[in-house]
């Protein structure tokens, strides 16, 4: 199957013609057809959902599926059993099992996180233990970061709303940085038409200039020993070779080469060939450009062994906290007003320093409001991969599960148990039903996640 003709703007195409040589004409046929659909599973959240569908090479819980479904009539992805992701862009997973060692518990950034793929795609590699901080400047796109990571279920993040320019204040902090640079998109212009009538030459270097100062910005915050991850979404050298090649000369760091198998497709580039591109028309997947650098310095004390699990600021789990998180002792508790977070006690001393040096938009798990020694649990709580096992549930069948996500429940639920009731659906958490004494029900569903509108059957 064909789709819409893609035309380049004019610049671009000669640019293209000279990078690809003989192999434009396949690249232009590869734009011209449909893009793949892809998926990423959630190993927290195993389901049979999609196990038949074809495997990603580079990423072990990839999925290509053969047409593209309405996923919002899906309760699991509600549920935050799967994350809609471009395959090209889950390369990510190869490249951090490639370079960082991954059964120790690590400080991880990612600074540019929204929407959240590669968030939830590094909270799903790291250890329970680990801490990642995922980043986001624009307020609107923090707040989906903020939800994807939710959906997830995760709590060992930090999500923060700081300019690159703040983190020098946590110098040789982080054991892993990723950065996904903002950039001019051409890799994208099969899917994004706006990325095609926003190209320039002009905001091709301006891109890279912008690239080159985040760069710069962040690189005091890497730990000595520490990786850098630099990916992009562009075919530009000089958004991507050139920025490796600076990046090295101004900075020392080690370009690190990766093991790939050729059948993959992926494309060796740059200084010492240690960068990494995704054609559509070698690849099943969209434009995309990583590389990864190691700081080649000796460990200093400021490296995650040697923080401390415990702190003075701690506050233990109390009786109704037992009650609604699966190990509650593996927390440290906060409470702000009416409101408590559970933040896991082996990121707690980073939450401290972190906090005084950045903007925090939400931490750990939000558990709810406490009114007089009672918890009224948040929608948080409802998708964490932590909640407890005894909590009483109501199941939901397809039909049903998105008549709760829409707001369509009858007013009155005699058969349902007084309280809060966690909706789930194939055993997995969407959101809290209170069912009153007088059997009136109450969605507790967030207003601003609701499916507005039923896809007909």
């Amino acid at each position: 199957m064909i789709g819409p003709h893609i035309k380049l703007p004019i610049a671009l195409e000669i640019r293209l013609r000279g990078q690809l040589g003989d192999e434009f004409d396949q690249f232009q046929t590869a734009l011209d057809a449909p893009p793949p659909i892809s998926i990423r599973l959630n190993p927290g959240k195993p389901t049979d959902r999609y196990a038949d569908a074809t495997d990603i090479p580079w990423a072990d819980h990839g999925k290509y599926l053969e047409s593209r479904p309405r996923f919002t009539d899906d309760p699991l992805f509600h549920a935050g059993t799967y994350y809609v992701q471009e395959a090209s862009s889950m390369f990510l997973a190869h490249v951090v099992r490639s370079v960082a060692a991954l059964d120790n518990d690590l400080r991880v950034l990612d600074l540019s996180a929204a929407p959240g793929g590669k968030a939830t795609h590094l909270q799903s590699l790291l250890t329970k233990d680990s801490l990642l901080v995922a980043n986001e400047i624009l307020p609107s796109r923090n707040k989906v970061l903020r939800q994807n990571l939710t959906r997830w279920g995760g709590d060992n993040h930090i999500v923060t709303q700081s300019d690159p320019k703040y983190f020098k204040t946590l110098p040789n902090f982080f054991d892993l940085i990723l950065v996904d640079a903002p950039c001019s998109g051409e890799g994208l212009m099969r899917k994004d038409y706006g990325a095609i009538q926003e190209w320039s030459a002009q905001n091709v270097a301006h891109c890279s200039s912008r690239q080159k100062r985040i760069l710069a910005e962040i690189y005091p915050s890497l730990a000595n020993n520490g990786i850098l991850i630099y990916s992009t979404c562009t075919f530009s050298q000089e958004e991507n070779e050139e920025n490796m090649q600076w990046l090295e000369q101004e900075s020392g760091l080690i370009p690190l080469a990766l093991e790939i198998p050729s059948f993959w497709g992926v494309v060796r580039t740059g200084p010492k060939s240690t960068g990494y591109r995704f054609y559509p028309h070698r690849t099943q997947g969209e434009g995309f450009f990583i590389a990864a650098f190691k700081k080649n310095e000796p460990p200093n004390l400021s490296s995650k062994s040697h923080r401390s699990s415990h702190s003075k600021y701690s506050e233990p789990a109390t009786e109704e906290d037992h009650k609604w998180l699966h190990l509650p002792d593996r927390y440290t508790f906060i409470n702000r007003a009416e409101h408590r977070f559970a933040i896991p006690r082996s990121i707690y001393e980073d939450y401290l320093t972190i906090s005084k040096a950045l903007r925090i938009t939400s931490s750990g798990l939000y558990m709810g409001k406490v009114y007089h020694g009672d918890l009224k649990p948040s929608p948080e709580l409802a998708l964490s991969q932590s909640i407890s096992r005894h909590i009483q549930t109501i199941e939901l069948d397809s039909e049903a599960a998105l008549d709760y996500l829409a707001h369509m429940n009858a007013s009155h639920g005699h058969d349902y148990p007084i309280g809060y009731n966690l909706m789930v659906h194939q055993g997995y958490g969407l959101g809290w039903m209170h069912v009153l004494a007088t059997g009136q029900i109450r969605n507790k569903y967030p207003a601003a996640w609701r499916i507005l509108q039923r896809h007909a059957k």
